[in-house]
């Protein structure tokens, strides 16, 4: 029988061993994806990359898959970045996003940061350095968290235990 996937931002490894974390990229352009998705897979150790053509895909693979990450392009036929962005807000508040653009002004960046939330923003064409360090922060940071998150419930449960004991 299938593992049953996790609910969306969270993690289903026991704290022992850390999974490997996970990025969704979305863009309607198959060249970038593959070029983005080897630049991370490479750059950084234990990580998946899952990508999808379109919106609509992705939100697929969030709603099936854990994912960390959020990295979507903005102009895409069908759903742009800042609708894929607000449906995956709403869908797993808790995993950062990313928005990636050729067509940069200050309304888009301003509706991105108010409306989807977003972590951060690039600009095709976009620097690999750049995207590899600021990708590589987010993912320690949220390591970091579900560790922190991690070692709280493990204190609540002995001190619930403790507090039952006789």
């Amino acid at each position: 029988m299938p593992d049953k996937p996790t609910p969306p931002g969270t993690s289903a490894a026991p704290p022992s061993q850390p999974r490997k974390q996970s990025i969704l990229l979305v863009d309607d352009e198959a060249d970038i994806l593959e070029s983005l998705k080897q630049l991370l897979e490479v750059s950084i150790k234990e990580v998946k990359v899952h990508t999808a053509e379109g919106g609509q895909v992705a939100i697929g693979i969030l709603k099936s898959q854990t994912i960390d990450l959020i990295i979507t392009d903005y102009k895409m036929p069908g759903m742009n970045g800042l609708e894929f962005l607000g449906e995956a807000r709403r869908l797993a508040p808790s995993i950062p996003r990313i928005l990636v653009t050729a067509f940069p002004d200050l309304e888009l960046a301003i509706k991105a940061v108010n409306d989807a939330k977003i972590e951060n923003f690039f600009t095709k064409p976009v620097e690999p350095g750049k995207v590899v360090d600021v990708v590589r922060a987010v993912l320690t940071e949220r390591r970091a968290k579900e560790m922190r998150d991690q070692s709280f419930a493990r204190s609540l449960d002995a001190l619930r235990r403790q507090s039952k004991a006789p």
